[in-house]
């Protein structure tokens, strides 16, 4: 099995400390993952279930993978379900069928985002 190398950033800026002096952290995490093209039967079923949840939105990835395919996506390619289930779980609560509006689920959806630190 061959294996795909990206590399995630993350940089941590003094606001996310308080008032302590300015540093801005910076380091990276290489996550080895499978390529769509070399993904066993489980991992593309894994891949084409949970994104077919998603609004129609959803389908162009901000950071695609050389594949076309989302950065985010392929660091879970190593573990079909865990994938499968990670993204799954978020297509569900975007569901046009839920009482919200598609404003107010992008809302909660910035708000987690934000309180979590997450910077992609």
């Amino acid at each position: 099995m061959a294996y795909q190398t990206y590399s995630v950033y993350l940089g941590l800026t003094k606001s996310f400390y308080g008032n302590k002096p300015s540093k801005v952290f910076n380091f990276m995490t290489w996550i080895h993952t499978v390529p769509v093209s070399e993904a066993n039967e489980k991992l593309r079923n894994a891949m084409e279930s949970q994104r077919g949840l998603y609004p129609q939105e959803y389908a162009s990835p901000v950071h695609p993978t050389e594949e076309g395919g989302a950065q985010i996506v392929a660091s879970h390619s190593l573990i079909p379900d865990a994938l499968y289930h990670a993204f799954a779980t978020y297509g569900v609560l975007m569901s046009p069928d839920l009482p919200l509006q598609r404003r107010q689920h992008d809302m909660i959806a910035t708000v987690v985002s934000v309180t979590n630190r997450c910077v992609y």
